[in-house]
């Protein structure tokens, strides 16, 4: 039988060690392809307190929300870890993307949120935000394609501020990419990194009026590409000033994208004309 005091030696030596052991895992720099336990624990921690921010506040502000205030949202511990998170060089993960900023867009037009799909796939795209100039060129674009073939696509995430852009990135690291940051990468940007995130050349991600966005609910890029949508999109876009960023095999390491469009053109030229919602 255990003496109390030899116990009690044990029990103290088991806390230092793990004590110790979690300083170590936690002063380590992060995996790049799986993280530590202590390094898991801590996203799960960011992501689990930025949701928790971010439904508390009005809908109309969730895609805009500001990244200082998500930061100050954490713990020291989780703060440390989310900006040495961000501030790994986004190269080292393959992506090869240009870095635009985390200043937050102006002269934003708001979009109400509208239903998508139908029965059980019946799905809402959530208030989101364009800057006026490529909202412009985006409703002259879906004109122009209901003109021709009968049919529309919305918008599905458009403008996101850095602080969007950083909850999400979590979000996906727990949620979809098994705490690993290189295949994390292929799929959503940093913060600065993500056109969504660009106040003039913003991208726009497209769903079908039948709830078809090639990533939601097991659906595939091909699901998107075989749009009557999609093919349209490939043959008149550029008219409108939007283009295809991310196609099969883009020098950018990101994964195939049909549905993500960015703009690109004359900010002037395109803010002619009123701004409608429909």
């Amino acid at each position: 039988m255990v003496k109390p005091f030899r116990l009690a030696y044990i029990i103290t030596g088991v806390i230092l060690l793990v004590v110790f052991s979690t300083a170590v895992l936690y002063k380590l720099q992060p995996a790049l392809y799986s993280l530590n336990p202590v390094h898991s624990y801590l996203a799960f921690r960011v992501y689990n307190k930025w949701s928790s921010f971010i439904y508390d506040i009005p809908e109309e502000k969730r895609s805009i929300v500001n990244y200082d205030e998500l930061m100050n949202s954490l713990n020291f511990a989780e703060r440390e870890f989310a900006e040495r998170i961000f501030s790994i060089d986004p190269k080292t993960l393959g992506f090869k993307g240009p870095f635009f900023g985390r200043d937050k867009a102006d002269n934003l037009v708001m979009i109400p949120s509208r239903f998508v799909g139908e029965g059980k796939g019946k799905t809402e795209t959530g208030i989101q935000y364009c800057p006026k100039h490529s909202y412009r060129d985006y409703e002259r674009m879906m004109n122009a394609m209901h003109a021709a073939i009968g049919k529309r696509l919305y918008i599905d995430s458009g403008y996101r501020s850095p602080g969007r852009q950083a909850y999400l990135f979590f979000y996906y690291l727990v949620h979809s990419n098994d705490y690993n940051l290189t295949e994390n990468a292929k799929w959503i940007a940093m913060p600065g990194y993500s056109e969504h995130g660009s106040p003039k050349n913003n991208a726009i991600d497209f769903v079908s009026g039948g709830g078809i966005n090639g990533f939601s609910d097991g659906q595939t890029a091909e699901d998107f590409e075989e749009l009557e949508e999609f093919a349209w999109l490939m043959k008149n876009a550029k008219s409108f000033n939007f283009y295809l960023t991310y196609p099969p095999d883009n020098p950018y390491g990101v994964a195939y994208e049909p549905w993500h469009w960015h703009w690109e053109g004359d900010v002037l030229e395109s803010l002619k004309g009123e701004t409608t919602i429909h």
